[in-house]
């Protein structure tokens, strides 16, 4: 035999779940600081695409707005008259003589320095010809410059889409004697019966609005805010956190880069500086909505949580370790004496052998196991049979034991009551009766729930006596599962369980409910107390073969073994579960096949 000394099991298992560990942590704070800033990317990018489509639709909403009030003018009664006549030969008139058409001239001037009353972002409505001025209401003092109008790109648009705004701007108009830059909105003028032309109406509107409308929305964003033109021309720019002078940059090649990008959000390297940029398209007027946001604030404020991660992890780390050391510790002793206790057993000469490769606390186990195989395997079959007929003969005699002590505690009731001359005594002593006649139930092993259900009532009505204002019950049978048949005595088993170990233990009154209904071919058992409740680790011990010996219900007839019976009667699907919580009661789950075959000597 062939034995490889190396370290001890403990110091093996944790050098390597340390190395392990460390591994993990690291790949899950890279992994975690991958997830974080694309989250925050996109989340950052999200935000930032709705805010610019909210703007896109204020202000295509706003120039909308604005560009009804053209078509209103265009459709303007007066004017149509006034514009059909000096169109054709405008050379002839002069503001504001204009003949014969003098009324449908004052009255469309009107119309306008009334527009211009009510709108103060409007700075002037005019009406050009092909020549000429034909019609003006400006804020401004009017400047007569002789230019080619028809040179104007508000011009050309308007001749060019007759039926469609065009809007050019922010640029300073020569015709007025104001340095002020406007927005130009412009549209053709046509006759409504058969179309031809009849002007160019030029709404100019100041920036007040504009800017209230993009002020409006920098509140609500971060990093700065920025409109360009078609041209490069910024029409709006502001920093909302002043991570940044956004008037300082060339928005001309921020503009050629935006362009040349088909996705809404990307990354721009600007003078050594990397920018997040969000952009959107306004359909209405050819403008871009630009967001620009350093990603170096972005980056740091990724790296305070990092490093908060980071702190974290190292104390989850070291905490760990020392949680694993005591683990470990409390995992190696019980094999150490599990070694010894198979070590005595070695003594004997058995043939078959598991090979050994270390000379550590597993390498001990597997030459003491080496020892036992033989006789484990000769010994199986027969212990199997042993056991499996005591545990019948021991569930046979279980069926039939009645706890003594209650019988006691019953009975030095019921000589209480009689010399109390109580009135219950007759009750009780009935219900005494009932149990134990159905209990003996002339000797067969299984009952109708029915009769179940009144064995676990009479033994309820005892116990209530005996335990005055200290709990009440309600029991719920669906009819259809009266005739169903079962094994008797194994709700009463569980209901002096909720009394004694649930109840009783618990300051003022409680409740006990039991239910009986169907479930497709299943009959299904509850029995719920708001008693004391249990631990996690109880429940799972009550079933299980690490309390063989304990009596967990208080009773004659453990749990445990009211498990196994109905598991030996019925297989291993159905039986008992327990769910439990500390301090607010226990519920007991019977699954149980639904069965209603006649039972013989039924009483």
């Amino acid at each position: 035999m062939k034995i490889i000394k190396t370290t001890g099991l403990k110091n093996r298992a944790l050098k390597q779940i340390t190395m392990l560990i460390v591994f993990a942590m690291i790949l899950m704070v890279a992994v975690f600081y991958g997830v974080l800033r694309s989250r925050t990317i996109r989340n950052h990018s999200k935000n930032q695409e709705k805010s610019l489509s909210n703007m896109d639709a204020y202000l295509t909403n706003y120039f909308e707005e604005v560009d009804a009030i053209a078509k209103n003018v265009n459709y303007n009664y007066y004017l149509q008259n006034y514009l059909g006549t000096v169109i054709d030969d405008e050379n002839k008139y002069t503001e504001p003589s204009v003949g014969k058409n003098m009324r449908a001239y004052e009255m469309s001037s009107q119309a306008f320095s009334d527009t211009l009353l009510s709108r103060p972002d409007i700075s002037s409505i005019m009406v050009f010809g092909r020549k000429k001025v034909l019609l003006n209401k400006s804020l401004y003092s009017y400047r007569n410059v002789v230019m080619d109008y028809s040179c104007l790109e508000w011009y050309q648009g308007a001749i060019l889409k007759p039926d469609k705004m065009v809007i050019v701007g922010p640029e300073r108009q020569k015709f007025f004697n104001t340095d002020d830059a406007t927005i130009s909105l412009s549209r053709m003028i046509q006759d409504y019966e058969n179309g031809s032309f009849l002007g160019v109406i030029l709404i100019s509107l100041n920036m007040n609005k504009i800017t209230e409308i993009c002020d409006s929305f920098l509140e609500n964003s971060t990093g700065a805010l920025a409109i360009v033109n078609e041209a490069g021309d910024c029409v709006y720019q502001e920093d909302s956190d002043g991570y940044m002078d956004v008037k300082k940059l060339d928005m001309k090649k921020i503009l050629s880069s935006v362009e040349k990008h088909s996705e809404n959000t990307f990354y721009l390297k600007y003078d050594g500086t990397e920018y997040l940029i969000t952009k959107k398209k306004m359909e209405s007027s050819g403008w871009y909505l630009i967001n620009i946001f350093p990603y170096s604030s972005m980056r740091a404020d990724l790296w305070k949580i990092s490093m908060l991660i980071v702190a974290a992890v190292a104390g989850t780390l070291l905490i760990t370790l020392l949680s694993m050391n005591r683990i470990l510790t409390n995992v190696i002793q019980p094999l150490k004496k599990l070694e010894r206790h198979m070590g005595r057993v070695s003594l004997e000469n058995l043939n078959q052998q598991v090979s050994i490769t270390t000379d550590d606390e597993i390498g001990h186990l597997a030459g003491n196991f080496n020892s036992m195989l033989e006789r484990i395997e000769n010994l199986k079959e027969q212990v199997v049979e042993e056991q499996e007929d005591k545990r019948k003969y021991e569930l046979q005699a279980l069926q039939a034991q009645i706890n003594p002590h209650f019988l006691y505690n019953t009975l030095d009731s019921i000589i209480w009551m009689a010399e109390t001359q109580d009135s219950n005594i007759v009750a009780m002593t009935e219900a005494l009766a009932k149990l134990f006649r159905i209990s003996l139930n002339k000797g067969n092993e299984e009952i109708l729930l029915k009769k179940e259900i009144e064995h676990v009532r009479n033994y309820l009505i005892i116990q209530s006596m005996r335990y005055a204002d200290k709990f009440t019950y309600e029991i719920s049978v669906e009819p259809e599962v009266e005739k169903c048949k079962i094994i008797k005595l194994i709700l009463q088993p569980i209901v002096e369980n909720c009394i004694y170990h649930g109840i009783k233990k618990k300051r003022g009154s409680s409740q006990i409910i039991i239910k009986a209904y169907r479930e497709g071919d299943l009959l299904i058992l509850k029995v719920t107390d708001d008693g004391c409740g249990m631990s996690r680790e109880t429940c799972e011990k009550i079933l299980s073969y690490e309390i063989e010996q304990e009596n967990i219900s208080g009773s004659g007839i453990g749990v445990k073994n009211v498990n196994e019976r109905i598991q030996l009667r019925f297989g291993k699907e159905y039986g008992l579960s327990y769910e439990s919580e500390e301090g607010e009661g226990t519920t007991v789950t019977y699954v149980l096949p639904y069965c209603t075959e006649e039972i013989k000597n039924e009483q």
